[in-house]
């Protein structure tokens, strides 16, 4: 046994068929000289310089935001070398965003050593609630890239990781550009996509109508690539922003995993917001006494059910039918006598997570001089 606590566990399901749970917030972690050891929330760019976070880090800031992220917060890694972070430094950062900053996107931006991955997707793992961007270089070799993707493929946090490049050319002051980390872009664009369908299970890529993946004041990239070499890097797990139209949009939103059910990374974020809306949700039954009349397991249930119809109504489960798209159970046969001994309740949910398009393909048949059938 353990403290009284909720505990959800989110497991593939194949694709068949509450409370708000805020999940725009844009986590960047950065090594530097000066800035805030322990996390700072910022509204703006402004806000993280007079935290003392370094100008470009600061820029970053003001970018996630720009792109649709409502907040960032923000924390410096202490380091020994600045410009040789190992793993545990990153690691011994991104423990400072503890659970109680809820979820969000979380980014060590324009870093991409090997120890910032592995870091990363540990992040992912071990906080279930997160989902982690991971950058590619400014200039994409494809091949190395794809290399350094693949070897992430199997990592148990890549359902809820994805690496995003190239970086995007925006205007800088007095008429010059910089250049801003894919992630920065991505996690800005994930809580712009958010906000505008309601819950996590969307691909914030390409134009959907909405503008889902344009990068706002998005220049060009610093990386164009063929066919070739986007199909490679796809395969791999990389997302990558390209040019549609003259104007940098994101468009791909896979994860690095390689478990057929999560390739999509939707779906790995719809799990995200799932733990934290149903751990939200069942906080008010912590204590409640586990009457044998089954009252309380009702409840559970009921308020699960409430929970996911509302995700099922905004779209993001598939089903002809709620009852096509989820299922919960919470009953004595989840309940032996020695659970409730121990104050132990179960319930048992099943979703089926909508997918996002990622081929249309049109057969158009043609005719000369006969016309067209009826």
């Amino acid at each position: 046994m353990s403290r009284p606590q909720i505990i959800v566990n989110v497991t593939g399901a194949l694709p068949r068929r509450g409370t708000p749970t805020a999940t725009g917030t844009a986590f960047l972690v950065y090594a530097g000289a000066t800035g805030p050891t322990a996390p700072k929330e910022c509204l703006s760019s402004a806000d993280a310089t007079a935290a003392a976070v370094p100008d470009t880090v600061a820029a970053f800031v003001g970018d996630a935001l720009e792109q649709g992220a409502p907040k960032v917060v923000i924390v410096r890694a202490t380091a020994t070398d600045v410009a040789a972070v190992t793993e545990a430094e990153w690691t011994a950062g991104l423990r400072k965003l503890t659970k109680d900053f809820g979820p969000g996107q979380v980014c060590i931006p324009g870093i991409t050593t090997a120890a910032a991955y592995a870091a990363l997707v540990d992040h992912a793992e071990e906080f279930t609630e997160r989902t982690v961007l991971l950058d590619t270089p400014s200039t994409v070799v494809a091949a190395t890239t794809a290399t350094a993707a693949t070897g992430l493929n199997a990592a148990d946090g890549s359902i809820r990781a994805s690496m995003v490049g190239p970086w995007v050319t925006v205007p800088g002051p007095a008429g010059t550009t910089r250049n801003v980390p894919g992630s920065v872009i991505a996690a800005g664009l994930a809580a712009r996509g958010d906000a505008a369908v309601g819950h996590t299970n969307q691909a914030p890529i390409f134009d959907q109508g909405r503008d889902a993946g344009l990068v706002r004041r998005g220049v060009t990239v610093t990386t164009v690539f063929s066919d070739v070499d986007a199909d490679t890097l796809y395969d791999a797990g990389v997302n990558l922003i390209r040019l549609v139209n003259g104007k940098p949009t994101l468009t791909a939103w896979r994860s690095l995993s390689d478990d057929p059910i999560f390739r999509q990374l939707n779906v790995g974020r719809l799990a995200m917001s799932l733990v934290t809306g149903m751990s939200g949700t069942m906080l008010k039954f912590l204590g409640r006494q586990i009457d044998g009349r089954g009252q309380l397991f009702a409840e559970t249930e009921g308020a699960l059910r409430g929970l996911l119809l509302e995700l099922y109504g905004a779209g993001a489960l598939y089903g002809e039918t709620a009852d096509d798209a989820f299922d919960v159970d919470c009953s004595f046969a989840n309940n032996p006598p020695q659970s409730i001994a121990q104050g132990q309740v179960f319930a048992a949910a099943e979703v089926a997570a909508t997918a996002h398009t990622e081929r249309i393909t049109i057969a158009v048949v043609t005719a000369v001089a006969e016309g067209v059938a009826a």
